[in-house]
């Protein structure tokens, strides 16, 4: 799955035209939710999905006329209609979906890369498009910080409160109407543990957009061969190497060393550091002992969603499967 921020840094990178697909409104039920994007390059080249295959034809028929204008349209999909032409049929669709086609142009570009160097530092923007006049658009970050071609200031502010919240949809404000969005950073898991076990969580969670860090002590493990998904690797003594990561609350930790002395040091270690997601691999028994009291709310012990997982192809599941329900706030 391609996140945002990994889709913009393909537009950056990429060597001929790309034409953006996003949705900016849907009215009733469709397969996605506002504010998810789809790339098109020019030789067929696709990143993303915003429907189940039903619109991703005509939109890439739409996208071959975009290329290289500068030009930005709006087409909306029927998918209610039953009828032989109806973008609806056998889909299980029953919504009106709106979306947003654009052409890359250098100016947009522009604005993308400064929201990519925010979202590479952790930090959220607000991503505002005018509905009526589609070269008035711009981005708020955390602090403040306005930039794009948004002339004027809108009575807007941005909302981290709650990390990872779907914020998408469109607004009326001085007989204007606007598309709001909130783009937030890849999300990060940090794997302390190299064995076998860890193999199919790193390549499992990154399938689904985390960006995966793996610490280990022993190069033999820790290395590209076995971790051929992970983005970084750190390898030497935990507690060091932990003190060199600026974790952020948007972050995510499990532990699976099996090893006791050393996990009770990592929690000790990290126990005051605020993160989206803990989890330590073992039983609650184990995890007990480790903390020296009852398991806090903040820890998830035993590790992932009851699905009676066997095996650690199966574990991995469970866990990316909670990480996922703790992104998007379905459990704590």
């Amino acid at each position: 799955m391609q996140t945002i921020q990994k889709m913009i840094d393909i537009i950056l990178n990429a060597d001929g035209p790309v034409v953006l697909a996003m949705i900016v409104n849907v009215v009733g039920s469709a397969y996605r939710k506002e504010g998810s994007w789809m790339l098109f390059q020019r030789d067929g080249t696709q990143f993303g999905v915003i429907s189940g295959g039903c619109l991703e034809n005509d939109l890439q028929s739409r996208a071959k006329d975009l290329f290289e204008t500068e030009k930005v349209e709006v087409v909306q999909y029927d998918l209610s209609a039953e009828d032989d032409l109806g973008w609806g049929r056998g889909a299980g669709c029953n919504g009106v979906v709106s979306v947003l086609i654009r052409d890359i142009d250098q100016e947009f570009r522009r604005f993308l890369y400064v929201t990519h160097q925010q979202l590479l530092a952790k930090e959220p923007v607000l991503f505002i498009q005018s509905m009526n006049i589609f070269n008035d658009y711009g981005g708020i970050t955390q602090n403040g910080h306005r930039y794009g071609n948004r002339k004027d200031d809108l009575p807007v502010k941005i909302d981290t409160t709650i990390p990872f919240q779907h914020q998408a949809g469109q607004e009326n404000i001085s007989d204007y109407r606007f598309f709001f969005q909130m783009l937030w950073p890849e999300p990060s898991l940090y794997i302390i543990g190299a064995g076998a076990d860890a193999r199919p969580l790193a390549r499992l969670a990154q399938s689904v957009g985390y960006t995966v860090h793996l610490l280990d002590w022993r190069q033999s493990l820790c290395n590209e061969t076995h971790f051929p998904t992970t983005l970084s690797f750190r390898i030497g003594d935990v507690g060091q190497l932990l003190e060199t990561i600026q974790f952020s609350p948007l972050d995510s930790i499990v532990i699976m060393t099996h090893d006791f002395q050393r996990d009770m040091k990592i929690i000790q270690q990290i126990r005051h550091i605020p993160l989206l997601y803990l989890g330590i691999l073992g039983s609650k028994k184990r995890t007990r002992r480790l903390v020296g009291e009852e398991i806090p709310e903040w820890i998830h012990s035993p590790i992932g969603l009851s699905i009676d997982a066997d095996g650690p192809e199966e574990i991995a599941v469970s866990i990316v499967a909670e990480l996922i329900a703790v992104r998007r706030r379905k459990m704590t």
